[in-house]
C-alpha cells in the first residue's frame, strides 16, 4: 500500500509543480516582449545587447525551446520577459505651457524635456501638456502636482514603453496611444486609486481623500487603496475612489451640453458663455484651447450654473469645450465648438448723454472717452434697438464728440472704434436716449390785487426752476427759485414789462432746458380820483 501512496503524492506534487510552472509561464507571457530574430543573431549576442544580466540568455533558450543558440531562423519570434530586459530611460517633451507651470520649481518652456523623478506643478491659471515618446499626451490642469515615477523603454524594443505618473493633487487629461504588446504599461497613481491604461482618453482628478476618473473613450482598470477587485471603467462612465473604501461602481456620465445653437462670435474681452442647462448638473466647466485636440489649453472656468465667464484672452480663433458636473463631482461628456473672439479695439466708454438718459429737443451733444489705438469712431443713432431705422450715421469720426439735432422721441445710439489700419472693433451695447420736447410757453398770468398767478402743464414727480427778470436776457433777476408743482405765485411788481422762463427737473434728476422767455406786462393801476373823474364831468 505504501508505494501507491507514494505514487499519489508524487503525482500530486508533480501536478502542483506543473500548475505553478503553467501559472509562471502565463505571467511571463503576459509580461513579455516579442523579439524578431534578425540575420546573424545568437542568443549569447542578444543577451549582451538586450538583457540586464547577459549571462541569463539560457533562460531565453528554455522559454522559447531554442535547440541551437547559435543558429536561429530569421524572423522567428522570441518571447523575452520584461523583468530581464535592460531598461532605457525615456523623456517627455513639453508641447504646451502657460500660466507659470514648472518642473522641480523651475519654469518650463515649449520643447523642453522632462524625465523620471520630475515634479510638475501648475499654478491657479496654469496648463502644461507633455508628449511621450510614443505620441501619448498628458495635460495638467490648474493647481496640479504630478510626479513622473517611471518613464522608460527597453533596449532593442522600440515599440514598448512604460510610464507611471503620481497625481498628488489636481486634474489631468490623457490621450494614450494604443499600447503595443502585453508588456506595455501606462499607469496613473493617486492617493486613493491606481489606474492602468492600454490606449484610451480619460480624465483623472485627485483630492486629499478621493479620486475621480471619467472615461471619454476606451477602457481602464481601476483599483482602490482598499483590497478588492479591479473595476473596468468603460467609455461614457465615471467612478469615485475614496480613501479606505472599495472603489464605487461606475455610473454614466452626464450628457454633453447641446451647443449647436450657441454663439460662436464673442465681442467682449470677458467671454460670457451661456450654456443650455443639462438635467442633473450641479455645475459646469468650460475650457478654451488654441487647437481642436485641446493640447494647448489657455483658459478655463467653472460655475454652479450654465453661465461661464472667461477673461484675459487676446482676439483670435479658439476651440471651446464644455461639460456638465454631477453631484459626485464627476464631469460629463464633452461638447466642442469652434469660436472666435473679436473684442478689440474696444468700443469707447460713454460720457454724455448718460446711458438711458435724457436730452432736450434740439441740438443734442454726444461725447465719449478716447480709446487707445483708435484712429476714428463709428457712431449711429436709430429709432429702434435693432438699428434698422437709422437717424444718423457716421463711420469716420475723428473726434470723440458729435452734435446732432434731434426732435422729441425715443432713440438708441451706439459706438465702435477703428484702428488706423482700418481694423474695426465691435459695436458697444446700444443705449437708450429720451429726447424731451422743449418746455412749453407759460400761459399769461392771472392778477389779483397783490399777486400774479402762473400755471402750466407738468408730469408727476417734476420740480421746476423759474426766473423772473425785467430784461429779456435774464441778467437782472427780480425773483428766482424752485417750486414742486406746475404753478407759481409771485408778488405783483410795479407796472412795466417783465420776462419769465421755466425749466422742468424730472424725478430721475434730468434737468431740461429753460423755456423761451415770455413777456409779462404788469398794468399800471389808476388812482381812485381818476375812477371818479367821469362822475365829476356829469356833475
Amino acid at each position: 500500500m505504501q508505494p501507491k501512496v507514494t505514487i499519489r503524492r508524487v503525482l500530486a506534487v508533480g501536478l502542483a509543480a506543473f500548475a505553478l510552472m503553467g501559472a509562471s509561464a502565463a505571467r511571463a507571457a503576459e509580461d513579455a516582449v516579442h523579439y524578431v530574430v534578425q540575420s546573424g543573431d545568437t542568443l549569447i549576442g542578444l543577451g549582451q545587447t538586450l538583457l540586464q544580466n547577459p549571462e541569463r540568455w539560457p533562460t531565453i533558450q528554455r522559454l522559447n525551446a531554442v535547440a541551437d543558440p547559435y543558429r536561429m531562423p530569421v524572423g522567428r519570434n522570441l518571447r523575452i520577459p520584461v523583468t530581464m530586459l535592460r531598461k532605457e530611460p525615456r523623456e517627455a517633451r513639453v508641447v504646451h505651457v502657460s500660466g507659470g507651470a514648472s518642473a522641480d520649481g523651475q519654469p518650463l518652456a515649449v520643447d523642453q524635456k522632462v524625465s523620471v523623478g520630475a515634479r510638475l506643478v501648475t499654478p491657479a491659471e496654469g496648463f502644461m501638456t507633455l508628449e511621450l515618446p510614443d505620441g501619448s499626451r498628458l495635460t495638467l490642469q490648474p493647481q496640479s502636482d504630478v510626479r513622473i515615477d517611471a518613464l522608460h523603454g527597453f533596449k532593442g524594443v522600440d515599440d514598448v514603453q512604460r510610464a507611471t505618473f503620481d497625481v498628488r493633487q489636481g486634474r489631468i487629461e490623457t490621450e494614450v496611444k494604443p499600447q503595443a504588446g502585453p508588456a506595455a504599461r501606462y499607469r496613473i497613481h493617486t492617493p486613493t486609486a491606481v489606474i492602468g491604461v492600454r490606449g484610451t482618453s480619460f480624465r483623472v482628478a485627485s483630492e486629499a481623500d478621493q479620486s475621480r476618473a471619467e472615461m471619454r473613450s476606451g477602457t481602464v482598470a481601476v483599483r482602490g487603496d482598499k483590497p478588492g477587485r479591479e473595476i473596468a471603467l468603460k467609455q461614457g462612465f465615471g467612478l469615485v475612489a475614496r480613501a479606505g473604501q472599495a472603489v464605487e461602481a461606475p455610473v454614466p456620465l452626464l450628457p454633453s451640453p447641446k451647443v449647436a445653437d450657441m454663439a460662436t462670435l464673442y465681442e467682449r474681452p470677458d467671454m460670457r458663455i451661456q450654456l443650455p442647462p443639462v438635467a442633473g448638473a450641479v455645475g459646469y466647466r468650460g475650457q478654451v484651447a488654441q487647437d481642436a485636440d485641446f493640447t494647448r489649453i489657455v483658459a478655463e472656468a467653472k460655475a454652479s450654473g450654465p453661465d461661464l465667464k472667461i477673461a484675459g484672452l487676446p482676439d483670435g480663433q479658439y476651440f471651446l469645450r464644455v461639460r456638465a458636473v454631477d453631484s459626485r463631482g464627476l464631469e460629463g461628456r464633452d461638447a466642442d465648438l469652434a469660436v472666435r473672439l473679436k473684442a478689440r479695439p474696444e468700443p469707447p466708454f460713454i460720457n454724455a448723454p448718460r446711458p438711458n438718459g435724457k436730452a432736450g429737443a434740439g441740438e443734442v451733444k454726444f461725447a465719449w472717452a478716447q480709446v487707445e489705438g483708435a484712429a476714428s469712431y463709428r457712431f449711429e443713432i436709430a429709432r429702434d434697438a435693432g438699428f434698422t431705422d437709422i437717424v444718423t450715421r457716421d463711420h469716420a469720426l475723428a473726434d470723440s464728440a458729435a452734435a446732432v439735432p434731434l426732435e422729441a422721441g425715443e432713440y438708441h445710439w451706439r459706438l465702435a472704434s477703428t484702428r488706423a489700419d482700418g481694423d474695426r472693433g465691435p459695436w458697444g451695447d446700444p443705449v437708450g436716449l429720451t429726447v424731451r420736447p422743449p418746455m412749453a410757453e407759460v400761459p399769461a398770468p392771472a392778477f389779483d390785487e397783490d399777486n400774479m398767478l402762473f400755471a402750466w402743464g407738468g408730469e408727476p414727480g417734476q420740480k421746476f426752476d423759474y426766473q423772473f427778470a425785467d430784461d429779456a436776457e435774464f441778467t437782472r433777476l427780480v425773483a428766482s427759485g424752485q417750486v414742486t408743482a406746475p404753478e407759481l405765485v409771485l408778488p405783483k411788481p410795479g407796472a412795466g414789462a417783465y420776462f419769465l422762463r421755466i425749466r422742468a427737473i424730472d424725478a430721475d434728476g434730468f434737468v431740461g432746458g429753460y423755456s423761451a422767455g415770455q413777456q409779462v406786462i404788469v398794468p399800471a393801476e389808476l388812482p381812485v380820483w381818476m375812477l371818479l373823474a367821469p362822475l365829476l364831468i356829469f356833475l
